[in-house]
């Protein structure tokens, strides 16, 4: 998915085989297909939601540094 070697193609993003177009405010857009025919909204939860499943199925801890008290 890149045109040239180590960087992406514009309006891709890298590891996701399904592009990611940022929609209307708070929320992204799912293409499926070659056309992108097919839309699924995403808030900005679900793709926090996604990315925290996506990272524990590569065996990976999303965790955020501790706050001072």
């Amino acid at each position: 998915m890149t045109d040239r070697p180590g960087r992406p193609v514009p309006g891709t993003t890298p590891g996701l085989r399904v592009p990611l177009v940022r929609g209307e405010p708070a929320a992204y857009v799912l293409l499926f297909g070659p056309h992108g025919e097919r839309r699924e909204a995403l808030t900005t939860a679900q793709l926090m939601s996604l990315v925290v499943d996506a990272a524990g199925e590569l065996g990976f801890v999303l965790s955020v540094p501790p706050r001072d008290a």
